[in-house]
């Protein structure tokens, strides 16, 4: 199976164009975590433009990453300024969609994510302050799993709405 992950630079690079709000995922240990919270979690922030997007540099999995000195002046998807610590802001208008990656999905709309619930507490913080996002998972075709095989999902795992596959299908869950 592929280890890779389908490239976002031209979803991103076509959000700009069009002059919408792009946000990017940051991950940061929290120092003092409350007891519902893990030890690391994500937050949303702002990307500026394309030449911000090309300055980011890979972060130990390879993904894209603001520089923590920029993290500070960056809006986040939360309505506040740079990191959360997992607490939200009162006023929250939310995204629209949110686009995920993942090991593997399945016909039902599971996603099996890198194990760490980054995506499933992030949106588990939405849920309580905004409507949810339109979820997509963006999968590599090899990574879609046939029909009689579910990923493993637990409560606190969230429904994808649509998946992009990498042969171009587009499924949407009914709603």
């Amino acid at each position: 199976m592929p280890g890779g992950e389908i490239s976002t630079t031209d979803i991103v690079r076509n959000a700009l164009d069009q002059g919408k709000k792009v946000f990017i995922p940051y991950t940061y240990n929290l120092d003092s975590p409350k007891q519902d919270q893990p030890k690391s979690i994500m937050d949303m922030v702002e990307l500026q433009s394309m030449a911000d997007f090309d300055s980011l540099q890979p972060d130990k999995w390879g993904i894209p990453t603001p520089s923590q000195d920029s993290i500070s002046s960056r809006a986040n998807c939360f309505g506040g300024t740079g990191i959360t610590n997992g607490d939200i802001e009162a006023v929250h208008t939310g995204l629209d969609l949110i686009v995920m990656p993942g090991m593997a999905f399945d016909a039902q709309f599971g996603r099996l994510g890198h194990g760490k619930g980054y995506y499933d507490y992030f949106l588990s913080r939405c849920h309580k302050v905004s409507r949810m996002p339109f979820r997509v998972g963006l999968s590599l075709t090899e990574r879609f799993l046939p029909p009689t095989e579910p990923v493993p999902m637990s409560s606190s795992d969230f429904r994808l709405d649509a998946i992009v596959t990498g042969d171009g299908k587009l499924l949407r869950a009914e709603a």
